[in-house]
């Protein structure tokens, strides 16, 4: 032991002798100052712990908050989705009740179809259905759904049918237009599947008198396909005057881009065929 140890332990042996040599009330007052000079760097220490332990729980807290927000995030997606299900349930679900009040409000025979087939070559000119020969489908039936014409059916299979639009320039309807006593013939006009269907209404005379929102229904002339009153669409501008006659646009009445369901108006004397 060096020289400084030796005095060290000699103090401290001295110290302790002198302090037991001291009566116990001194000996308490004597405990009493040393701890108020040692108290507050132990509550130093104790304070440094505690805001270690403090920032290791909050470290812990926020790990467990981003798994819980990144859950929270999981569970609100799927909510999302479920809505968005039930919107497009809800939306379908109008969509059929409003063909079935169709169906038993109208006059005549329909028979209920399902689109099964569109071409992207062929998008505003025709579609494929599940009805055909075993449903009494024949060629030449309109073909409509409650918002008004979709076109008339062509080649007709046991279980299914071709149906012609009226966006094609082959599909012709006899029409007469709200509000004016003239008629002429409704035609559809050859477009890119980017661009939307324009139908056309020709063979008008040239004095015809006609407003934009006009409805345009099917005329039913004798030997026709279609029945009359039948809504064909809405007019779209003021006729046009050509050398011979005028013409004016029409939008369809039902959106053609959207075809799921749709109706085919039977004739009475069409047989239905057992499978």
């Amino acid at each position: 032991m060096n020289r400084l140890g030796v005095i060290a332990l000699a103090i401290f042996l001295i110290g302790t002798g002198i302090v037991l040599s001291l009566p116990p009330a001194t000996q308490k007052r004597l405990a009493a100052a040393v701890q108020n000079v040692v108290a507050p760097l132990f509550k130093a220490g104790s304070d440094a712990k505690n805001r270690v332990e403090a920032y290791a729980t909050g470290v812990k807290t926020l790990a467990e908050l981003e798994k819980e927000n990144a859950l929270l995030k999981g569970e609100n997606q799927r909510l999302s989705e479920s809505a968005q299900l039930l919107r497009g349930l809800e939306e379908e679900n109008a969509k059929l009740r409003a063909a079935l009040d169709f169906k038993q409000r109208s006059k005549f025979r329909l028979v209920p179809a399902r689109v099964i087939a569109r071409e992207s070559a062929t998008w505003w000119t025709q579609i494929l259905i599940d009805r055909g020969e075993q449903d009494g489908i024949e060629p030449d039936m309109p073909v409509l759904t409650e918002a008004g014409v979709v076109g008339k059916t062509t080649t007709v299979a046991k279980r299914s049918a071709a149906v012609l639009l009226i966006a094609d320039e082959n599909c012709k309807v006899a029409v007469s237009i709200e509000g004016a006593k003239e008629q002429g013939i409704l035609s559809g006009a050859r477009t890119s599947t980017s661009q939307s269907p324009e139908l056309t209404i020709r063979f008008l005379p040239k004095t015809v008198e006609m407003k934009p929102g006009n409805k345009v229904y099917s005329s039913g002339v004798s030997g026709g396909v279609f029945p009359s009153g039948l809504l064909i669409g809405t007019v779209l501008e003021s006729p046009k005057a050509r050398e011979l006659d005028a013409q004016v646009r029409v939008a369809p009445a039902v959106d053609l881009a959207r075809l799921d369901n749709v109706f085919v108006i039977r004739t009475e004397s069409a047989p239905v065929r057992p499978e």
